[in-house]
């Protein structure tokens, strides 16, 4: 069963998605693409983000709100690694830049809106009988 406001935060988080790939991809132009490891990182991370949204928009959306609260929540472990002493994969944070604070708002918007479309749609959906009460309902239809 669809639910409207279920499919309304799953198309608002995969906007949300879309902007955390977006962030990653115009970050790669910038400057990481010549960062060893991290480069590649931020290229995979928008290729991950646009396939969650994909998913999110087609018979798929489950998988696709599973992939895009990993996604989210890997790269914002990701970001707080990178702003310690030792960084990620070598590659220290310079700073809390724009790009960066557009980048965390959209992945905790994102996980907080997936996690939403995840609740509504389990709130949705018709209550499975267990096996007793499928044999109660088959024996008082057919007396």
């Amino acid at each position: 069963m669809r639910h409207p406001s279920a499919d309304a935060l799953r198309y608002l988080a995969a906007f949300a998605t879309i902007v955390v790939g977006a962030v990653h991809l115009q970050q790669y132009g910038d400057f990481i693409a010549d960062v060893p490891t991290i480069g590649v990182l931020f290229v995979l991370n928008a290729l991950a983000a646009g396939f969650a949204a994909i998913l999110l928009a087609t018979r798929h959306a489950t998988l696709g709100a599973l992939s895009g609260i990993a996604l989210s929540a890997g790269a914002l472990a990701s970001l707080v690694i990178s702003m310690t002493d030792a960084g990620l994969f070598g590659y220290t944070e310079p700073a809390f830049r724009s790009a960066t604070v557009v980048a965390v708002a959209a992945e905790a918007a994102a996980i907080v809106l997936l996690l939403g479309y995840l609740a509504a749609r389990r709130r949705a959906a018709p209550k499975r009988l267990d096996r007793a009460e499928r044999e109660r309902v088959v024996l008082t239809r057919t007396a």
